[in-house]
Parts: C-alpha cells; structure tokens; sequence
C-alpha cells in the first residue's frame, strides 16, 4: 500500500456479523485490496473490516459489487453502510498501528504488537506481528482457547495446536513450560507467520510449524495437550483421530464453534466417549475443554 507514487487512499469500513467476516474479507481481498484490518470488539457479534482504496480508483463499483456480493449470503446487505475518509499514503500506516491495541485475555495473559512498549505487571506477554487475515487475539474463539489454557498446568508437556494461526495459543503454551509445541494450518502463510511469531517471542526452541493437518503427523506420536480452533465442519469429522492423539488423561481444547452447533458437537464427542468436558460461552461462540 505503501506506494511513493500515490499520494491519497481512501479507507473503507464496514461492520458485518461475525459470522459473515470471512465471506466479506475474502471478496475484498480477491477483488479490491489486498491488505485488511479486522477489528472485533469484546461482546460484540459483529466484526468491523477496514480496507484501502489508491485515490483515482473508482470507488463506487468496486463498492457495489461488495455490497451485491454480500446481499446474496444476507438480504439485509442491501442497506449496508460504508464509512470513508480520504488519508494520506503515509498516514495508513500510523492509522494501523493505532487500530492494534494490546488485547488483555483471562487473567494473566496480554497479547501485544511488536511496536508496543507498555509494561503490563503480572501477564504473560505474547508478541503477535499482525498479519492479513489472521487473529490477533480479538476473537472470542482465540481469547476462549487461552483462557483454558490457562487454566492448565503446562509446565513439562507437550502440545499440538491445529489450525494455528498466528501461533498464538503454542507462544503460550511454550512461556508457561511446555516444553514441545507442534502447530498445523493448512496455509502455508499462516505457518509462515506462526514461525515468525515464534521467534519474535524466542520460543523457537520449543514451537515448530508444519504445513498441513492431524493425518500428517508422525504415526504414533501423541500430546498432553490438543488445541483446535477451526470450525465444526472440519473438527467432528476427525474427533476420532484427535482421540488418539492425546496421553490418557490429555486435554482437548475445541474452538471455532458456534451456540448452533452446540448439539452436534455434543452428540460426536459423546459418541467418541468424551464425556468428561466443559464448555465455554463467549457470546454466540462455544470452546470445548475436553478430558480424556
């Protein structure tokens, strides 16, 4: 974005429902802009998507064509706002760093970006490089994971965090002790950005990130402790799997879920045996923490 011949962009925001955030982003990303600012506020259902626009484009349609895209998921987008301002090249970059403020998780945890310096007594500090269209610690199913994490005695053992992301809930886990993390996405930029994150926090000696999902790990290896934040569609079907995964008396953290799949979720984990969980509600969102 940051193109010494343009001198003026537009920014563009929108608010959608939080379900609706991944159907909105991707259509901006493919069509309109290549760089995102996703911003969720605690409970709040909604998600405001930040984007920009080189002055001299024709705002308009590519405006249209967003909004026509989005009335076909949900009729009601056809009265959807859009707020604009017109800012300098350089002034986005300022505007960026502004709109990432450390996010305070639980009770101890805070997760901040690398250009923030604030002291923040008695949390565990995670550095987080935000990065195009993954969590920097705002939604609730990241916050839902750490927190049962948290909850954890994590000193000596060993973790697998599917669909990692940022790299934010393994970072935990390696500052409060575990001593071996291994994360999974199946993108190879969110690997890259988990790796990266890795560093930022030095605990590369003891986080590594892999490219692909649960069949791609070694045969027989198993975890103390397993964390899943993707969605329903992905994590019933491999419930049996994750099952083998863990050391008797292992910990399964599910998130990505929402209230509506609450009794689906329900129904497979009793039918794996998993009886002995909890869950967590933060808003229209669900985490699992389950015991084997």
């Amino acid at each position: 974005m940051d193109s010494p011949g343009i001198q003026y962009y537009h920014e563009v925001a929108l608010t959608v429902p939080s379900t609706e955030t991944d159907v909105a982003a991707d259509y901006i990303i493919e069509h309109i802009s290549g760089g995102i600012l996703l911003e969720d506020e605690e409970n709040d259902l909604s998600t405001t998507i930040r984007f920009y626009i080189a002055d001299g484009i024709d705002i308009s349609e590519k405006l249209d064509g967003l909004k026509a895209h989005l009335t076909t998921f949900n009729p009601a987008h056809s009265d959807l706002v859009f707020k604009r301002k017109r800012i300098k090249n350089l002034d986005w970059i300022e505007a960026y760093r502004k709109s990432v403020v450390p996010v305070c998780v639980g009770e101890s945890i805070v997760i901040v970006p690398p250009w923030n310096d604030e002291s923040f007594p008695g949390r565990v500090r995670i550095v987080i490089e935000p990065k195009m269209a993954f969590g920097t610690g705002r939604h609730e199913s990241t916050q839902g994971s750490l927190v049962e994490l948290e909850k954890m005695n994590l000193s000596g053992r060993s973790m697998m965090d599917m669909g990692c992301g940022s790299g934010v809930l393994g970072i935990y886990a390696a500052k409060r002790g575990a001593v071996s993390v291994l994360g999974y996405d199946i993108d190879p930029l969110a690997v890259e950005n988990s790796r990266e994150n890795y560093v930022i926090n030095g605990v590369e000696s003891v986080c590594r990130a892999e490219p692909g999902s649960i069949d791609d790990v070694a045969p027989n290896r198993k975890f103390d402790v397993i964390a899943v934040n993707i969605i329903k569609s992905v994590i019933v079907p491999m419930l049996g799997r994750l099952k083998g995964r863990l050391e008797p008396g292992g910990r399964l953290i599910l998130a990505g879920l929402l209230e509506q799949d609450r009794e689906e979720v329900n129904a497979a984990l009793a039918e794996q045996g998993l009886n002995n969980h909890r869950t967590r509600t933060d808003g229209e969102w669900l985490t699992y923490s389950v015991v084997l």
